[in-house]
């Protein structure tokens, strides 16, 4: 990108072609007095020739001589009287004056009058070319004024057209002080200058809005990487401490087998940490676009608990057409949390209805169960990270973190409903 300076660009190329145009005027105006000047002076030894030859004779012109001079034109009878006929130029006779020369600075013109007289006019075109350079030092008098005033006029309107580029410049000098919440709000935006500072506004909006995410993001790892430490450190300090009361003090069973069994329970827990911990770090990735039938999602889940529990009723109540586009793997994650929430949830001989339905270009997805329920004011909170509402059931509160955040990468949601009895929560996935 060329950084020269505008100002100087737009000056330079306004006075050159303001001198451009100058020079073209004052060279026409010139010309045309010019031929003007001549034109007038040809017709005066044109009209002096007809008056001449309409007197016929040497002796009556002579008398029109005074006159003449006056209007500066010269008359010659040098010539001598002709007894035959006078020869006519070529295409036959012409008007008197017709034919002028150019000696010079002389005009003259040659005519031959009845008596046989040859008669010469003469014109100098002295005193033309002295009112011509008289008109071309007042041109270039007008024209030094005229680029001394354009020049002026030019200064002054380069810095007030060029001063919003100057508050521009400005307003991102302030900005990258500090002044995060200026803008330059252009009061039209259908001009060039009015398009610039809107784009200005928005590019400066979209900084704004990522260095707030990257923030936000920061202090979200931040908040992760404490709570992750804080629920890592309980199994590991378990694991750590059982492992070495075998070691150190090789108890006899029955307490050895239950050490042996707080490590496997510990070495569980802390592995279905580490997989809930790896699952939502792997979310930052883009996920894969791909067409997925999620009622057969629902039906491989609905089998796969009701073989887990056979002592609960589990319904499945799913409509005719709920492709989504997305990522199975995540999609299959988030109905699997549903359902073991709500496994979890519930009691032997409980009830848990599955539903999914199309509707205004959404796929919903419902899981209820027949449960103890979610306060309501619990229910925006569930989905946060490491947050569990009973701290006595297995887990470590991610379930609900991933699943709202695998639907917001697919541009949906997934909400806790408000419900009279039991737990309810629906996913909701755009089809297109």
């Amino acid at each position: 990108m060329k950084t020269g300076s505008l100002r100087t660009r737009v000056i330079v190329t306004t006075l050159t072609l303001l001198t451009i145009v100058l020079a073209a005027v004052l060279t026409a105006v010139t010309l045309a007095y010019r031929a003007k000047l001549d034109g007038d002076l040809r017709d005066r030894l044109a009209a002096a020739a007809a008056v001449v030859e309409r007197t016929g004779s040497a002796g009556t012109a002579k008398q029109l001589v005074p006159g003449l001079a006056l209007d500066g034109i010269a008359v010659d009878f040098g010539g001598a009287r002709r007894t035959s006929p006078v020869a006519q130029p070529k295409g036959g006779p012409q008007k008197p004056g017709a034919v002028i020369a150019a000696h010079g600075s002389l005009l003259t013109s040659h005519e031959i009058l009845a008596d046989g007289t040859a008669v010469t006019f003469s014109a100098s075109r002295a005193g033309a070319d002295r009112a011509v350079r008289n008109l071309l030092l007042v041109e270039l008098l007008v024209a030094a004024a005229a680029l001394a005033i354009g020049t002026l006029l030019v200064f002054r309107a380069t810095r007030t057209a060029l001063r919003p580029l100057s508050t521009i410049v400005e307003t991102a000098t302030r900005i990258a002080r500090g002044d995060h919440e200026l803008r330059l709000e252009p009061s039209r935006t259908d001009t060039e200058l009015g398009r610039l500072a809107a784009a200005f506004d928005q590019m400066v909006g979209a900084l704004q809005s990522a260095i707030e995410d990257a923030r936000a993001s920061d202090a979200a790892t931040r908040r992760f990487l404490a709570d992750a430490s804080h629920e890592l450190r309980t199994p590991i300090a378990a694991l750590q401490a059982s492992v070495e009361t075998l070691l150190r003090e090789q108890p006899e069973r029955p307490e050895r087998d239950r050490l042996e069994a707080a490590v496997a329970r510990d070495s569980e827990r802390l592995g279905r940490l580490v997989d809930d911990l790896l699952g939502l770090a792997r979310l930052e990735a883009r996920p894969i676009r791909t067409p997925i039938e999620l009622a057969a999602i629902a039906r491989s889940l609905v089998a796969d608990a009701s073989s887990r529990a056979p002592r609960v009723a589990i319904t499945l109540d799913s409509g005719d057409d709920t492709v989504v586009n997305g990522d199975a793997d995540a999609l299959e994650r988030v109905l699997r949390n549903l359902v073991d929430n709500a496994l979890a949830a519930i009691r032997p001989g409980g009830q848990i209805d599955v539903q999914l339905r199309r509707l205004d270009g959404y796929v919903e997805a419902r899981v209820a169960d027949d449960g103890p329920g979610i306060p309501e004011h619990e229910r925006e909170r569930i989905f946060e990270r490491f947050v569990r509402l009973d701290a006595g059931k297995p887990g470590h509160g991610l379930g609900l973190a991933i699943a709202s955040r695998i639907a917001h990468q697919h541009h949906g949601d997934l909400t806790c409903d408000d419900v009279q009895k039991g737990a309810s929560f629906t996913l909701r996935l755009p089809t297109e």
